[in-house]
């Protein structure tokens, strides 16, 4: 294990623990990142216009209960629906498990969802109101629970679901350049950063906060880590051309995780500080030649 002033660097020998940065206790300086607290959220819970209520991120009731009782482990392959939906009538499906970006639309009680691939269905809204969700679908007439925190970002790119949001997860079509995988890197830094701030905004205490998404960080207070090689999951390999390249992403992660961060000494909200730290990461990664 190698020392370093401000972190713990760890695994970037042959053992076999992950690359982390850890907050030192004894000193540090204060982020310079923006306080976004829930000021940047609009409140659903005062309309009862469909179309409003419908644009957040919802997640299949059942699904987001048995990730819950996983304990939130992300070693854990299970199905994990979702719509994320958006005012501009944009929308990410499944945006914890396999995503499609595409759109929506809404007639009446009729919701329709077409997705990248041309294919659409036709959904009936049965109940909605600012955290619940209950569909029915024509085809089949099986009914689905959805749940929402019933609030939503003001600003459409500070959600971490929204689509431009998540183009680094959509597996390119031919072997990418180190630019361009550095590229993705910034954004998946970036996906991870504003997933914090959301959950932190919406004081979502959810321990299901990372399940289904391509992991390569884990979060504690005050410490993040970068997976080893050889922990690696295919949803993370997927997000690249191939293995190698998902590798060499993986590289320059742990590579910049041993640059010195500041730790706010002061902030209480671990997803906050820790956000902050992933900001230092995405800059580092701009800046590096």
């Amino acid at each position: 294990m190698v020392g370093i002033v401000g972190f713990i660097a760890a695994g970037c020998n042959n053992d076999s623990k992950d690359t982390t940065v850890k907050e030192d206790k004894t000193k540090g300086e204060r982020s310079t990142v923006a306080d976004e607290t829930a000021a940047s959220l609009n409140d659903l819970r005062v309309t009862k216009d469909t179309a409003k209520l419908l644009a957040q991120d919802w997640e299949s009731k059942e699904d987001a209960q048995e990730a819950e009782l996983s304990g939130g482990s992300t070693d854990l392959e299970m199905p994990y629906h979702g719509l994320s939906l958006f005012p501009d009538n944009t929308m990410v499906a499944n945006p914890r498990d396999n995503i499609s970006i595409g759109t929506w639309s809404l007639k009446g009680n009729q919701f329709t969802p077409l997705f990248s691939d041309g294919s659409k269905k036709l959904l009936i809204i049965v109940k909605i109101d600012a955290k619940n969700l209950t569909l029915q679908s024509t085809e089949n007439k099986k009914t689905m629970e959805y749940r929402a925190d019933g609030k939503m970002q003001k600003q459409l790119t500070d959600d971490p679901f929204y689509g431009t949001n998540n183009q680094w997860r959509i597996k390119p079509k031919k072997a990418e350049t180190d630019e361009q995988i550095k590229k993705r890197v910034m954004d998946c830094v970036q996906f991870y950063y504003k997933l914090l701030m959301d959950k932190a905004a919406k004081e979502n205490k959810s321990v299901a906060t990372f399940v289904g998404l391509p992991e390569i960080f884990t979060f504690y207070d005050g410490m993040i880590t970068v997976l080893r090689t050889e922990k690696l999951s295919d949803k993370w390999i997927n997000c690249f051309y191939n293995k190698e390249q998902a590798i060499k992403a993986q590289a320059l992660l742990e590579d910049m995780i041993t640059k010195k961060y500041n730790w706010d000494k002061k902030e209480p909200n671990w997803l906050k500080k820790d956000a902050a730290v992933l900001k230092q990461i995405y800059d580092n990664l701009a800046a590096a030649k």
